[in-house]
């Protein structure tokens, strides 16, 4: 047999094996993954979001409504907001406090009353708020994004984030105050 072709064909099996292995080795990583994620436990007091306010450089809010982003350039600097209406109302744009009008406290620690389990998050709190993703700038790569729910009645918060949800500590004023856009955030 021709030398180079023993070569070549050692090189090949050589590639085959190793595109195998790799292949092997991430479908076992992803089942892991995957299998590791619902026996996560949250107790209560568990942090599920903890940022320092004057870190936090962007928030982002959305509904069925409205979409109430506000940002900032410099770390503790005011924020500029910028809302906008599904129903094509006119938008919104303000500059705000370096605290979101009292509200970056409130939307940068969130904190875990109890756990839920995934399939009773949606029973327990059936009407949908919104979602909402913080980025501050350290984090190279933005956090999910946090859905939150409540209940009938508006008098339960529950977040769903990175796979698991909770009960948490936060006022339904806080959202209702978000989705009042500008004309809410600007009265401080």
């Amino acid at each position: 047999m021709n030398p180079a072709i023993k070569r070549y064909g050692l090189f090949g099996l050589v590639f085959v094996v190793g595109l195998f292995s790799g292949v092997g080795l991430t479908e076992l990583g992803k089942n892991d993954l995957v299998a590791a994620s619902p026996d996560r436990e949250i107790v209560a007091g568990t942090e599920i979001i903890s940022i320092l306010d004057d870190e936090v450089m962007s928030l982002t809010y959305r509904t069925n409504a409205l979409t109430l982003t506000a940002q900032r350039s410099k770390p503790a600097d005011r924020f500029a907001v910028q809302v906008t209406f599904a129903n094509g109302r006119k938008p919104q744009q303000c500059l705000v406090s370096r605290d979101l009008a009292g509200l970056l406290p409130t939307f940068s620690n969130i904190v875990a009353k109890r756990q839920i389990q995934s399939q009773r998050f949606e029973a327990e709190f059936p009407q949908i708020l919104g979602t909402l993703e913080i980025k501050d700038r350290i984090v190279a790569e933005a956090p999910p994004a946090m859905v939150f729910r409540t209940t009938e009645k508006r008098s339960a918060i529950a977040a769903s984030y990175d796979g698991y949800a909770a009960e948490v500590g936060t006022s339904i004023n806080a959202f209702v105050k978000l989705e009042g856009g500008c004309e809410a955030l600007a009265q401080r």
